[in-house]
This record gives structure tokens, C-alpha cells and sequence, in this order.
């Protein structure tokens, strides 16, 4: 389901389950519903598509994803983050499967995604799914990342 300003709420129920996260990319534990808006602004004005996923009615991840980044003609992740309570059960793998078949459906070989340095667990999941590191580069507010590569299954 496309994420909206009304899903302020749930963004903040799966961001805030994931405390580790919120530190390394906001530099805080808890995020505020000012926190999401502006992350869905940015999302907005950047031309990105976001989508709360969803399974037997409850809301259990984020996926937003830039179908052509101007600055390298690529399409990129985002984010794509699962509720903590979810962690371990497949849910991951299965927005990524879902990712995949909307991307082939619209044409799209490969894709980008940028992985804070500091995350393992993210690194090792992006690998796991083929993700190939491409370059390391810095965020704009300064967060060292890896550029990961991956073709579209």
C-alpha cells in the first residue's frame, strides 16, 4: 500500500521497533511524527515511491525506491526496513522478491542501494541477495556508506 501522510503512524510503530537503526541513521533512538513527515516530503520532491508492506493486516515494513537517481541514471532502494517483532521470519527476503517482480515488470536489469557502514546485519543481508559492493562513499550529512549493486532476479 502506497505510504501516505495517514500512515505517519505506522511508519513510526516499524522505525521506532528498530532502535539500532534509528541511531546509525538519525543519530537518535526513537524517531517523531515530524521525523516521518519529513522523510516522506523528501520522498515526495525526490520523485521516490514509498509503500508500508503489509501481511494479514498488519503493517510489518518500509520499501521506497527511486526508479531513475539523476545523479548516476540508476534505479535505487531507499529503504527497505521490517518491524523488529518480524526479524528472522522471511520478510525481508519476501519485499525484495516483490521488489524484483515490480522492477522486471517495468523493465529494470539491476538496481543500486547504499548501506551504512556501521550495519552488519544489512551488509550481510544485501550480500546474502547477491548485492555486489560497487564503491564506498559519504551521505551528505557526513554517514559513510557502501554503494551495493544488484541485478534484478
Amino acid at each position: 500500500m502506497k505510504s501516505m501522510h495517514e500512515h505517519i503512524a505506522s511508519e513510526l510503530a516499524i522505525l521506532n521497533s528498530n532502535p539500532y537503526f534509528n541511531v546509525i541513521s538519525k543519530d537518535k533512538e526513537q524517531l517523531t511524527a515530524q521525523d516521518i513527515a519529513a522523510e516522506l516530503k523528501d520522498a515526495e520532491h525526490a520523485g521516490a515511491e514509498r509503500y508500508i508492506i503489509r501481511e494479514q493486516g498488519n503493517d510489518i515494513g518500509i520499501l521506497e525506491f527511486l526508479m531513475h537517481n539523476p545523479n548516476d541514471s540508476c534505479t535505487w532502494i531507499g529503504l527497505l526496513v521490517i518491524h523488529g517483532a518480524y526479524h528472522g521470519r522471511g520478510y525481508g527476503n519476501a519485499a525484495l522478491a516483490l521488489f524484483d517482480t515490480i522492477m522486471r515488470e517495468r523493465g529494470v536489469t539491476s538496481h543500486r542501494l547504499g548501506v551504512l557502514a556501521s550495519n552488519a546485519a544489512a551488509h550481510a543481508f544485501w550480500q546474502r541477495n547477491g548485492c555486489i559492493p560497487v564503491k564506498p562513499a559519504v551521505l551528505p550529512d557526513g554517514k559513510d556508506i557502501m554503494i551495493y549493486e544488484r541485478t534484478v532476479d
